[in-house]
């Protein structure tokens, strides 16, 4: 994003509004967050690993059961606690320390003792070993691409003989879902100062960047890494239009 720090924006997305920045649902902005909401929350988390799962089992390997599992960008342990739960090991990473404090409490409320929380960098320098499953879901969307290009050829150097990578990507908006004002608030510095100050929030209120990715890029950087694509699935969040890639390595 031009003049402005996407990691600073997650961190305060972190520190001030942490599951709305997970999920964009205004039920889920920290003033309306019951407990019953924040149990939707994690179910919707659970479903969504059981997806995941059940579409690698169906689609690339029959009896596929990762024992170390790397999602990136966990937030505050929607998709990480679940699949902690199914895993000997899960590690989560995230740029934001306030989202990962936030993870580490939920874990030890919901029982994940299996999950690892780590601060990310680009290169990933933390995360140690291979793992059977890299996962990502609405998160390289956030990321400017060039810079999520280069994360991209990281995790999938992660990913260990017969793995498998299930990825999602922004690649487009539909007519009519808010994608000019989405262009405005992403690229035009200051612009988003100024919408805040017409809705009346406080000016340092982030904002939540949207990409687009060129999928002839990002698959080109997945074969270059040997895998196959064995199965896509198309997305559709409030008009940003989606792809998830789950494919095998070699």
């Amino acid at each position: 994003m031009r003049g402005r720090d996407t990691d600073l924006e997650w961190e305060r997305f972190g520190a001030t509004d942490p599951y709305f920045g997970v999920i964009t649902d205004p039920r889920y902005h920290r003033a309306n967050l019951t407990g019953e909401l924040r149990d939707e929350f994690f179910a919707s988390g659970a479903r969504h690993v059981a997806h995941v799962l059940n579409t690698i089992r169906r689609y690339i390997c029959s009896d596929f059961a990762p024992r170390r599992v790397l999602d990136f960008g966990c937030g505050v342990g929607r998709l990480a606690i679940p699949f902690a739960r199914l895993s000997v090991e899960t590690v989560g990473v995230d740029v934001s320390a306030s989202m990962l404090a936030e993870a580490t409490r939920n874990a030890q409320e919901r029982g994940a003792p299996g999950l690892r929380l780590i601060r990310s960098d680009d290169a990933l320098m933390g995360v140690d070993g291979s793992f059977d499953l890299v996962h990502s879901f609405i998160v390289f969307q956030h990321i400017p691409v060039a810079r999520g290009m280069v994360i991209l050829d990281r995790l999938l150097e992660r990913i260990g003989p017969r793995g498998i990578g299930a990825l999602h990507f922004t690649y487009g908006f539909r007519r009519g879902s808010g994608a000019a004002r989405r262009f405005v608030k992403s690229w035009i510095p200051g612009s988003s100062y100024l919408i805040n100050l017409v809705r009346r929030r406080p000016l340092a209120t982030p904002v939540m960047q949207m990409n687009r990715y060129d999928l002839n890029e990002v698959l080109r950087c997945i074969a270059a890494h040997g895998a196959t694509v064995a199965h896509v699935e198309l997305t559709d969040h409030g008009g940003a239009l989606g792809i998830v890639l789950y494919f095998a390595a070699r």
